[in-house]
């Protein structure tokens, strides 16, 4: 693929892991504000962390994702490997994503209960209908509601972070397979394909 080719997909795979990791960090300081402004942040750290640790992981995370972009920005770090990073980084927010709607519970069952009224576990129905429920609906209803007032922004930046990640993730793996450096890379390092010299 043309250098040229490959800089505008880099250009443009920066961008969307940087908005993940923006939204990241806004979402997650936000709700750390919170817990602070309302004086819950030495229960929140004597314990309650444990059961709703999306604050403090989004807000490490993002600045990890952000020291990783400007490391490799710099070139000091081999790009297989910052692509290598990058896909694990969108991979753990996208399982991580699932996880919270599904078998976390949105984290109830970390803190070893049902979701507080029900009285029951709460239930998607499965990956599909969680699925369904926390991406395609939102998504249907954010547009549908473009021109009007109301929506959650908190939705809207779900819907928009899980489709970035989804976007960097399939970006960062196309670089992996077409990026010449990183063939020069596997040659370097001798993890060609070809068929050794005599």
């Amino acid at each position: 693929m043309e250098e040229r080719t490959v800089r505008r997909l880099q250009f443009v795979a920066v961008q969307f892991v940087g908005a993940v990791a923006v939204i990241h960090f806004a979402v997650g300081s936000e709700q750390l504000a919170s817990i602070v402004s309302n004086g819950l942040l030495d229960e929140y750290l004597g314990g309650r962390m444990l059961e709703r640790p999306r604050p403090v992981l989004f807000v490490g995370s993002s600045l990890a994702i952000l020291a990783g972009l400007l490391v490799a920005g710099r070139g000091r770090l081999e790009r297989r490997t910052a692509y290598r990073l990058g896909i694990a980084a969108m991979a753990t927010y996208l399982v991580g994503w699932i996880a919270w709607h599904t078998v976390l519970d949105h984290g109830f069952a970390l803190a070893g209960g049902p979701a507080p009224g029900t009285g029951e576990e709460h239930s998607h129905g499965g990956l599909g209908a969680t699925l369904y429920s926390h991406y395609v609906a939102p998504l249907l209803a954010t547009i549908g509601a473009a021109g009007a007032e109301g929506g959650s922004a908190r939705t809207l930046l779900g819907v928009v972070s899980v489709t970035l990640e989804l976007a960097a993730a399939a970006l960062l793996v196309v670089l992996l397979r077409v990026d010449p450096e990183v063939a020069r890379d596997r040659a370097d390092a001798g993890l060609s394909v070809d068929a050794p010299e005599r």
